[in-house]
């Protein structure tokens, strides 16, 4: 019995003794990654982080190979294989043999022999027992599964996080399909010069850069304008038309008129002639001077954003600043000539895929744009509930009637006069009068009685209501969910600032104004009568809704949005 033997014999053993540190380590490693991802979900419900399933699966992905690799530090030696073999009833026979390997004397013959015949009659490897503590498993599994469930429950930052996972899956659609565009033009249009395709890559990575900061709606239509901008320039490029004003200007100036010709007319021969002359006369510093300025004066005669005339001034910088000789600067203008040709011949599709660009990033900004609004009117939908009817009669030379919802943004109950919703100005042209009931709910109710007749105008009675409803007339009680119970509240009455103006008044005051006597004034004609007044409450509610109308009917940013519920939210 040799070495050999021993391990072959003992290695099933081996194999369950590894399994078994290898199922701690991953339950312990499961157990930690269950805690980090519980105490994400905890911070998700107070900070915008997106995608936390994703997240939590990445944490379970890493903690798995984490585990793996760590479980490869505790395979088990051969000292500890074989005192657990001999734990199993061998009873230290393999330990024994393992020490006596290189005594040949008789008595470790025996011995060794002895091991033999006990490693063939008994099979440690079953008698091995794996016990793991039910908590080692059910912990991680009721952590993991606890903070999963919690994912689905809405909380303080519901909202925005389903708004920045809407706005990353529509700029991750953007950009891919921008890519296989670029890609698929590839394909059709292979005149699109190199030079090209590596103007639109450097743009797709701006946008992805842009659009990896991008933590709201704002900052991914900011990042989309970018690149719309940046197409706009490019579309502006017009090689064929630079290469001919370049040409034009070289052709008028006896140092590069051979030049000139030679590129008109293709000609390859007279074309290195004309360059090998034009280098031996660059060899003064005086004509390296003249070339620069006629090469600056093409610039100059390019529009703004035209990629050669960009090169052309660099290469006139480097030329000044003398890091390059005459033969350099030759060739670097034939290579900027050659490249300007390869630009022109693709230009056609170069154009196409512009388009097919901005047609793509003005259907991203749609769907950016909607992403906010649809969130929230789903929102609306699942967690509002509203109902209301109202009838409201009335007469005008022979009576009008009609019906009409209640306010959404209030629970009333009561009856109302029927010149409401109309300016006292309207009830004292129309000179009606009338009565009405309304009724509406939005988890919110109250009561309240009033009426009205002529031009005495319509008051509200008192009751329990929203902020935007519920008030009285001056020197009533009135009451609201932001008033304490029993409490008066004096509202500040301002006219309704929406039908400020009209045909003025002129008045004359008593006065003295230097040596002209009297001095006048124009009183302008108000909404109702000099005297009348709107309670404020009514008038905020009537700026509140006019703005939620307005911004449900235009695509406003949600910051902008926020920014105007938190105005209105400050005048309460």
């Amino acid at each position: 019995m040799d070495e050999k033997f021993i391990l072959t014999a003992l290695r099933p053993l081996k194999i369950k003794i590894y399994f078994y540190k290898a199922a701690k380590i991953f339950l312990s490693a499961f157990t930690i990654s269950g805690f980090i991802s519980l105490l994400l979900v905890i911070v998700s419900r107070f900070t915008v982080i997106p995608f936390v399933r994703h997240k939590m699966l990445v944490i379970l992905g890493i903690s798995f190979f984490a585990a793996v690799l760590t479980s490869l530090f505790f395979m088990p030696s051969k000292k500890q294989v074989i005192m657990t073999a001999d734990s199993l009833g061998l009873e230290e026979r393999v330990i024994t043999a393992w020490y006596l390997l290189d005594d040949d004397s008789e008595i470790a013959e025996l011995q060794r022999q002895d091991t033999k015949r006990a490693l063939e009659n008994v099979n440690p490897a079953s008698a091995y027992k794996i016990k793991i503590d039910r908590k080692l498993y059910i912990t991680p599994v009721c952590i993991i599964a606890a903070a999963f469930l919690l994912t689905f429950v809405p909380g303080k930052t519901f909202n925005e996080t389903r708004v920045r996972e809407a706005l990353t899956e529509r700029m991750n659609e953007a950009k891919k399909a921008i890519e296989d565009e670029i890609e698929e033009q590839k394909q059709k249009n292979p005149s699109i010069s190199d030079e090209q395709m590596k103007q639109l890559e450097e743009a797709i990575e701006k946008l992805d850069e842009e659009f990896s900061k991008a933590k709201s709606e704002e900052d991914a239509l900011k990042a989309l304008t970018q690149m719309e901008n940046q197409l706009e320039k490019l579309k502006k490029q017009e090689p064929l038309k630079d290469l001919n004003t370049l040409e034009n200007l070289l052709g008028n100036m006896p140092l590069t008129k051979d030049l000139a010709e030679a590129l008109k007319d293709k000609d390859e021969k007279a074309l290195k002639e004309a360059i090998d002359r034009l280098k031996q006369e660059l060899e003064k510093e005086e004509i390296v001077k003249e070339l620069s300025e006629i090469l600056g004066q093409a610039a100059m005669n390019m529009d703004d954003d035209s990629m050669l005339a960009e090169s052309l001034q660099n290469l006139v910088s480097e030329a000044e600043s003398q890091n390059i000789n005459g033969s350099e600067l030759i060739e670097s203008l034939l290579e900027l000539i050659r490249q300007a040709e390869k630009n022109a011949l693709g230009q056609e599709g170069f154009e196409n895929t512009l388009d097919n660009i901005g047609g793509i990033l003005k259907d991203a900004r749609k769907a950016i744009s909607a992403v906010d609004n649809r969130i929230a009117s789903g929102n609306t939908t699942g967690t509002q509930g509203q109902a209301g009817d109202g009838n409201a009669n009335g007469s005008r030379n022979g009576g009008i009637s009609g019906n009409g919802g209640s306010n959404p943004d209030a629970g009333v109950k009561g009856d109302k006069s029927g010149s409401e919703g109309r300016s006292p100005a309207e009830n004292r042209e129309r000179n009606n009068a009338g009565s009405g009931n309304g009724n509406g709910n939005k988890n919110q109710g109250g009561s309240g009685d009033g009426s009205g007749d002529g031009e005495s105008g319509a008051g509200a009675g008192t009751g329990l209501s929203s902020s935007d409803a519920g008030y009285s007339a001056a020197g009533q009680q009135a009451s609201g969910n932001k008033t304490e119970p029993g409490k008066v509240e004096e509202y500040k009455m301002i006219y309704v600032p929406e039908r400020l103006g009209g045909d003025g008044n002129e008045i004359t005051v008593s006065g003295r104004k230097l040596d002209s006597g009297s001095s006048t004034y124009t009183d302008s004609f108000g909404p109702v009568k000099k005297g009348q007044m709107i309670p404020y409450r009514e008038v905020l509610g009537r700026y509140r809704e006019k703005a939620v109308q307005t911004m449900d009917r235009l695509d406003i940013p949600a910051g902008m949005k926020e920014l105007v519920k938190s105005y209105f939210s400050s005048l309460e």
